[in-house]
């Protein structure tokens, strides 16, 4: 991990303007009730490739994300770096902090300069157990979290790398209406995610382009043939 040892700085006030907005979006509520939730808020900045959450500290507070991009990256044990979960806006951080008090083992850090909402963790029990809304919206992004990380793990077992590639840029296309990502994926950061290198995802993704499968330019990648790559992947 590159990522520096230093500590996001927290602000000294409340939630409010932007954050409240977000807060009201993660948890499905209406104003009043996300103006009450971000009172029981601080922000924090986190300045790119700081630690949010330190791997090898119990973590006491949960964060959600108001703006930005973390990522917990962990070690392979081939040496690779491996994209564990990327984190952005309204995205919920440190939920381990509920119920277990042992350390994390991995960091999460921001990738950009980010912001986010930090609760304590009896502050943020507080508000599942006095706001429903808090409750359900938390069980809803845990399973779907469990969900995604059950995906990946079954792909990991079950495709080779160039399969895991295929799936996931299918995958990132049908996101939009059109089978279109933009921007374009970053090779290194792709790589990441599908437990690959650079140099397997270029060639994977300049095979499918010089066989029409898919098209890119500068501002997008567009998958033309989606039935084509769901063919390529097992």
């Amino acid at each position: 991990m590159n990522a520096e040892r230093a500590m996001g700085r927290a602000m000294e006030t409340t939630a409010a303007g932007p954050a409240q907005t977000v807060l009201g979006e993660t948890f499905g509520c209406n104003a009043a009730t996300a103006a009450a939730i971000a009172a029981r808020a601080r922000l924090r900045d986190h300045p790119a490739r700081t630690v949010i959450i330190a791997g090898e500290r119990v973590a006491d507070q949960i964060h959600v994300m108001v703006d930005g991009h973390a990522r917990m990256l962990a070690f392979a044990i081939d040496g690779r770096l491996v994209a564990i979960e990327d984190y952005r806006r309204g995205d919920l951080l440190g939920e381990a902090a509920l119920f277990e008090r042992e350390a994390v083992g991995h960091d999460i850090s921001a990738v950009v300069a980010s912001t986010s909402a930090a609760f304590g963790q009896t502050v943020f029990l507080d508000l599942m157990t006095n706001y429903s809304c808090v409750a359900l919206a938390v069980s809803r992004r845990l399973v779907t979290r469990l969900s995604r990380i059950t995906r990946r793990m079954v792909e990991g077992a079950t495709l080779s790398a160039n399969g895991r590639i295929h799936a996931e840029l299918l995958r990132q296309a049908q996101a939009s209406e059109d089978l279109t990502i933009r921007p374009p994926p970053v090779l290194s950061q792709f790589a990441l995610k599908v437990q690959s290198t650079r140099e397997t995802v270029s060639r994977a993704i300049n095979a499918l382009e010089k066989r029409g499968i898919i098209s890119r330019d500068d501002t997008c990648l567009r998958v033309v043939a989606p039935h084509r790559i769901e063919e390529l992947i097992y």
